[in-house]
């Protein structure tokens, strides 16, 4: 895929995730499509989505107990929230994601698909960019993760966006909103709302269209 300014001028969902705090880290979003578990293991295996991209894929705690207690019908399509990572340069997938949860309604009617695939492929990334290849509209952001055990040491990792900043982005801490395209995820709008060392800045915003802010739905 060819990147350009306006690849970052795609449709988004209003019903966007959104930051519970101003300044934490994050990354988080919601994807349509089937999960298909390996055949060693249950909790490993590939997302096929709506579109038809196989995303290499591993269940978190509560997703794996529902897949493995047969709660889930595994050859319909489910909406599911995950967490994103983009593999190192040297790894032939570009995207893979852990499912944490899935929104799993009592009646699948066409209407309900509807509108819950209305809501997915969208993404919310905040933290710090470390990164920026200026030709080929490469963004890599600094993602801060707390241990979940208190004798874990946190855990730092890079996610890489596609998508054009202002030059003077890198060291500062941004909100973005982000598409998957394929195994992409595109930087569709953000905001520079904190720089490093206790800098200020007026925000600095990259919107190429206009978005209204709705409460997120709740999976269960």
């Amino acid at each position: 895929m060819i990147i350009t300014h306006d690849t970052q001028q795609l449709s988004v969902n209003p019903q966007q995730i959104r930051p519970t705090e101003p300044l934490e880290y994050r990354a988080i979003g919601r994807l349509w499509g089937k999960y298909v578990p390996s055949s060693e293991l249950i909790y490993q295996g590939q997302l096929i989505t709506a579109d038809g991209v196989m995303l290499e894929t591993k269940l978190a705690r509560r997703a794996s107990k529902l897949v493995q207690q047969s709660q889930l019908d595994l050859s319909l399509d489910y909406l599911w929230t995950v967490y994103p990572r983009t593999p190192f340069k040297d790894s032939p997938t570009q995207l893979r994601v852990t499912l944490i949860n899935v929104r799993n309604e009592k009646k699948y009617t066409d209407s309900v698909k509807s509108e819950l695939q209305l809501v997915a492929d969208n993404f919310s990334i905040q933290g710090l960019v470390v990164y920026q290849d200026y030709e080929l509209g490469i963004v890599e952001v600094k993602i801060h993760q707390k241990p979940q055990r208190d004798f874990e040491p946190p855990k730092d990792f890079q996610l890489r966006l596609i998508g054009f900043l202002p030059s003077n982005s890198i060291k500062k801490f941004w909100n973005f909103n982000v598409r998957r395209v394929g195994t992409s995820l595109v930087i569709q709008s953000g905001e520079c709302i904190k720089l490093q060392e206790r800098e200020q800045s007026p925000t600095s915003d990259i919107s190429t269209i206009s978005t209204s802010t709705t409460e997120d739905t709740t999976e269960g």
